[in-house]
C-alpha cells in the first residue's frame, strides 16, 4: 500500500487583530462627569436653606444656650446675623423649620465667633484699665486655652505671710477689674500660688492654706464689688504650679501670685491652665490635693 501520499497539514487561520479604539476613555470620562454633576447637585440642594427661618432658629438657640448681656459690641454682632431684622419667636409662618448639617455648622461657627469676640473685648478692656500696672510688672493679662487670665503678684495685694488686702491701691485695682468681669456671664476661678519656701506660722501651717485663703480673700472682694457668688470659685495650689524657677529671688517673686481666670465656658472645671514647670521640683511632695473652696 502506497503511503507516500499524505494529506496536507491544515493551516491555522489567523485571528483578525482587534481594532484599537482610541476613544474608549470617553466612556469612563462620561461616567465621571455624570457622577460629579450629581454630587454638586446634591451639595447645592443641601446648602440651600431658608435664610429667614435659619436666622430665627439661630437667634433662639443662641438665647437658650449662650445668653449674652446686651452690650454695644454684642448688638453690632447680632445685627450682622439678622438679615431681615426678625426676632426669634415672631415668625408667622407655621411651616416646620428644617435643619441641615451645613446650617448647624454655620450656627456653631457664629456662636464661637461671638464668644471669641467677647473674650477679646474683655482682654482689651482689662489691658487698657490696668496698663500702668502691666508696664510696672505687677499685673499680667493674657488669653489662654481656658480663657482670660489676670496674674497679680502677691506683694501688690498682701504683706508677707498675710492673707488680708489692706492696701488702698490694691483694693482700687480689684474695684477696676470687677466691673469688667461683671459684663460677662462666664465662671471665674481665683487661684492662689506661692513659692517653694515652707511656711509655718500661727495663722498658716503650710503654703497650701496660705494660697487657698488668699484666693478666697480676693473672691470675697470681687463678690462685694458686684460679681455673683454663683460664678466664683477659689483654689489654692501652694507651690505646685510655678511659672518660673524657684532658684532665684526673681523667680520666686513671679511664682507668688493670685490668678483670676475668666473661663471660656461655664461648664469648665476650675483649675490652673498652667502645667507645673519641669525644671522645678518641690522640696517635699505634698500628699494632699490642692485645697479648693467654692462660693455657696
Amino acid at each position: 500500500m502506497d503511503t507516500s501520499f499524505k494529506n496536507p497539514p491544515l493551516k491555522r487561520r489567523k485571528r483578525p487583530e482587534d481594532h484599537e479604539h482610541h476613544d474608549r476613555w470617553l466612556v469612563s470620562y462620561a461616567d465621571f462627569i455624570t457622577l460629579l454633576f450629581a454630587f454638586f447637585v446634591v451639595m447645592y440642594a443641601s446648602s440651600s436653606i431658608n435664610e429667614k427661618k435659619y436666622d430665627a432658629l439661630s437667634n433662639s438657640l443662641i438665647s437658650a444656650f449662650a445668653p449674652l448681656q446686651a452690650t454695644e459690641g454684642d448688638n453690632k454682632i447680632a445685627s450682622k446675623m439678622k438679615s431681615n431684622g426678625d426676632i426669634a419667636g415672631t415668625q408667622t409662618d407655621a411651616s416646620p423649620i428644617l435643619i441641615d448639617p451645613l446650617g448647624l455648622i454655620r450656627l456653631k461657627r457664629d456662636m464661637a465667633f461671638i464668644k471669641r469676640e467677647k473674650m477679646n473685648r474683655v482682654e482689651k478692656d482689662l489691658t487698657k484699665a490696668l496698663k500702668p500696672l502691666i508696664e510696672d510688672g505687677k499685673i499680667g493679662v493674657m488669653q489662654t486655652s481656658k480663657g482670660v487670665r489676670i496674674d497679680i503678684i502677691d506683694s501688690y495685694l498682701f504683706s508677707p505671710g498675710s492673707a488680708s488686702v489692706t492696701s488702698p491701691a490694691a483694693l482700687n485695682t480689684l474695684a477696676q477689674i470687677a466691673p469688667i468681669l461683671a459684663k460677662s456671664d462666664q465662671a471665674i476661678d481665683i487661684e492662689g500660688h506661692t513659692d517653694n519656701q515652707p511656711i509655718n506660722t500661727k495663722a498658716f501651717n503650710s503654703n497650701w492654706e496660705l494660697s487657698a485663703i488668699r484666693a478666697t480673700t480676693v473672691l470675697n472682694i470681687l463678690n462685694q464689688k458686684g460679681i455673683s457668688e454663683s460664678r466664683l470659685s477659689a483654689t489654692g495650689f501652694g507651690s505646685s504650679r510655678p511659672i518660673d524657677s524657684n532658684d532665684t529671688a526673681v523667680g520666686k517673686a513671679k511664682n507668688r501670685r493670685v490668678s483670676i481666670l475668666l473661663l471660656n465656658d461655664s461648664v469648665q472645671q476650675p483649675g490652673s491652665d498652667i502645667a507645673p514647670a519641669k525644671l522645678v521640683q518641690p522640696a517635699v511632695q505634698p500628699q494632699n490635693q490642692p485645697m479648693e473652696t467654692k462660693s455657696q
